[in-house]
């Protein structure tokens, strides 16, 4: 208080100098305490009372924090949309760290939003970012139905509604334990074309990698795969035309011979001398999708081996633009117009060739691609067969398969016909495929007969006719498939390779021996 004293000379008051100090001071100290108080009070409550959140460019995308003023009933309509999760770290021997406290128990978002902010500060949150390209809402598959994340997977029917991608844990339905070791978009990656599944052992357990197998579709899978390649191992595989050099056929789209080659760490093709194409950095390995999968053909065969021999050959032609008389993109890839030569050859007097070409005739089975009149009552056409094992009852009753084709990536035919137990009449010039024919040779197991051209075509042709059409053939398709081929051999070799070479970043589940690229 500022002491004021009466004056005793004039009857007025007289204010001391040390209380004139005294009230200076206070008058400075007062505002600066008022202003300290509010300041703490505002810029430093504690995070969890006003978390800001921000989706990314999509809406579907997860929710990342940020530093902008949000509003809190913004928040919360966000939450019911969006599951937040958190990347797994990998430990140099590749087994996977702990994640952080919010997954624990794989809470909803509203959950996982209140509990970390309580519980870690900011700098301490581990949150994957989603690409912001994707057009499509996220999905999970919940056993026999879809929804946009596990917690809606039960639509309030309980446990019984929680099953695939999702497991009912503590009264809720979350992911699944069994993808703890995979990134959370993993399966909205593989929805486009170019990317690949993979999986262990053929139980339906996916590893942490997928295989591009074609050249990027999207404008922006290119743009995808560099989101995402320090988090997921992206490996090349042959599958797709020439991939991954550009491809001969002029209906394809056409990029840099050296654009591909590079790109990623691995790549598993079909090439004679990969060296002269892949820089030293990529790890290489002679692999391809038909390496894969023969389980279903083999034992279609074991079921239907004792049928009868009614064709020479069948001939798959893939989905070939009969409207304009097989020209076109798969009638290019397939080598229908050397098809058409050889049946010149086939179908004569001297050979007298019985076979089957596969997709020839439209879908509607009213129009067929011209083929030689020599042929008439020999050959047979049919539409492109969506069912598969129409295209092995034909096989079924066929005594060699005829591969022409050069721009083709190992096509699968070749390795279900030889699980059939059906020789290959195959170009020696073919990209893919191959090598069936040269380690047959070499292991003794020969599993048909090469041509290059027309020059030699007859020849081979008379081969293959001789030693089929009587009942002691040379060729041993069956026992050399088996004997190196299929998801146990091919997959522990593609195992071996993958933990050779990039086991730091790969966490395998328990368990697991090999791995196997799914789908076409």
């Amino acid at each position: 208080m500022v002491n004021v004293k009466p004056s005793s000379s004039r009857g007025k008051l007289r204010i001391s100098q040390r209380d004139l100090v005294v009230f200076f001071l206070g008058a400075l100290i007062l505002p600066l305490y008022l202003i300290s108080k509010f300041t703490t009070s505002t810029s430093h409550a504690p995070i969890n009372d006003h978390p800001h959140i921000r989706a990314n460019a999509d809406s579907n995308d997860t929710p990342i924090i940020d530093d902008s003023s949000a509003k809190q009933p913004a928040i919360k309509k966000k939450q019911s949309a969006f599951e937040i999760h958190d990347t797994p770290i990998y430990k140099d021997d590749g087994s996977i760290q702990q994640h952080t406290a919010s997954m624990k128990k794989q809470h909803t978002l509203g959950d996982t939003i209140r509990k970390t902010a309580t519980k870690q500060p900011r700098s301490s949150q581990k949150k994957y970012k989603t690409y912001p390209g994707f057009t499509t809402k996220p999905s999970v598959l919940c056993g026999g139905h879809n929804a946009e994340s596990c917690d809606l997977c039960p639509q309030g029917n309980g446990a019984s509604w929680c099953n695939g991608e999702c497991e009912w844990l503590n009264d809720e339905c979350v992911r699944s334990s069994k993808l703890s070791h995979l990134h959370p978009d993993y399966f909205r990656i593989t929805e486009r074309y170019a990317f690949q599944p993979i999986m262990t052992n053929e139980n339906n357990v996916y590893v942490n990698i997928i295989g591009v197998r074609s050249p990027f579709r999207g404008k922006d899978d290119e743009e995808l795969y560099r989101f995402y390649q320090d988090e997921i191992l992206f490996l090349g595989i042959s599958s797709f035309e020439a991939f991954p050099l550009p491809p001969p056929n002029p209906y394809s789209a056409k990029f840099d011979k050296d654009y591909y080659i590079d790109m990623f760490p691995g790549f598993l093709h079909m090439m004679h001398k990969p060296e002269e194409h892949f820089p030293p950095t990529t790890k290489t390995i002679l692999m391809s999708q038909s390496d894969f999968n023969l389980y279903g053909p083999e034992t279609y065969y074991m079921q239907h081996k004792n049928e009868e021999k009614i064709y020479d050959f069948v001939y798959s032609g893939g989905d070939q633009d009969v409207l304009n008389d097989c020209v076109g993109w798969a009638s290019y890839n397939k080598n229908f117009s050397f098809v058409r030569e050889a049946l010149e050859v086939m179908c004569s007097d001297e050979f007298n060739v019985t076979g089957v070409l596969v997709a020839n005739k439209d879908k509607k089975d009213t129009r067929a691609c011209t083929i030689p009149k020599a042929c008439e009552g020999k050959i047979v056409q049919t539409t492109f067969l969506a069912d598969q094992n129409k295209f092995f009852d034909y096989l079924s009753k066929a005594r060699w398969a005829f591969l022409p084709q050069v721009c083709d990536a190992s096509p699968r035919v070749s390795t279900q016909a030889l699980s059939m137990n059906i020789p290959l009449l195959m170009n020696q010039n073919i990209m893919g495929g191959w090598k069936y024919m040269d380690e047959g040779v070499k292991s003794g197991l020969p599993i048909g007969e090469y041509f290059h051209d027309m020059s030699n075509f007859k020849d081979s042709l008379r081969r293959i006719l001789d030693n089929t059409r009587g009942n002691n053939s040379p060729y041993k398709p069956l026992q050399f498939v088996k004997s190196n081929y299929g998801n146990e051999r091919s997959g522990r070799r593609l195992y071996d390779f993958i933990k050779k070479n990039f086991g730091d970043r790969v966490h395998f589940p328990p368990g697991t021996t090999r791995l196997i690229p799914t789908g076409a």
